[in-house]
């Protein structure tokens, strides 16, 4: 039999037990291009929210979903094997991180892509990426 007691303190136990700390938007930002190196596709789709919306700018909003960047991303991982990214500037406002990225390693490319790409970060997810054409 199970004491009132007991409930209590079980329950100001797991009260005051520290929650998972979120990863700042900048963190979550840096924690996908680390994903994104390395080609770990789950841990790279883990810091993306299910509805994820992708866009380039300007234009309109799309909401891919994480199954869409799954399969995006699946493809692009496969077909780039060399593929790594790295950010040259970054600008912080609230809940966006804007950052300047090199892209090395395409297939068949020489040279470097060069982007900008804003990123909106809720909850330690990113919920909206834009990326700026040219």
């Amino acid at each position: 039999m199970i004491r009132p007691l007991s409930l209590l303190l079980v329950s100001a136990l797991l009260a005051a037990a520290p929650s998972p700390k979120l990863l700042s938007p900048a963190a979550t930002v840096q924690k996908q291009l680390e994903m994104f190196n390395a080609q770990d596709l789950e841990g790279f789709l883990a810091l993306f929210a299910e509805d994820i919306e992708v866009s380039e700018l300007p234009g309109t909003s799309v909401p891919i979903g994480k199954a869409g960047l799954r399969a995006l991303y699946a493809e692009r991982f496969k077909a780039n094997p060399d593929l790594h990214a790295s950010a040259e500037a970054q600008l912080l406002s609230g809940s966006f991180v804007i950052q300047k990225e090199k892209i090395k390693g395409r297939a068949g490319k020489k040279e470097a892509l060069e982007a900008v790409v804003i990123y909106q970060v809720q909850g330690g997810r990113i919920v909206k990426m834009w990326g700026l054409k040219e």
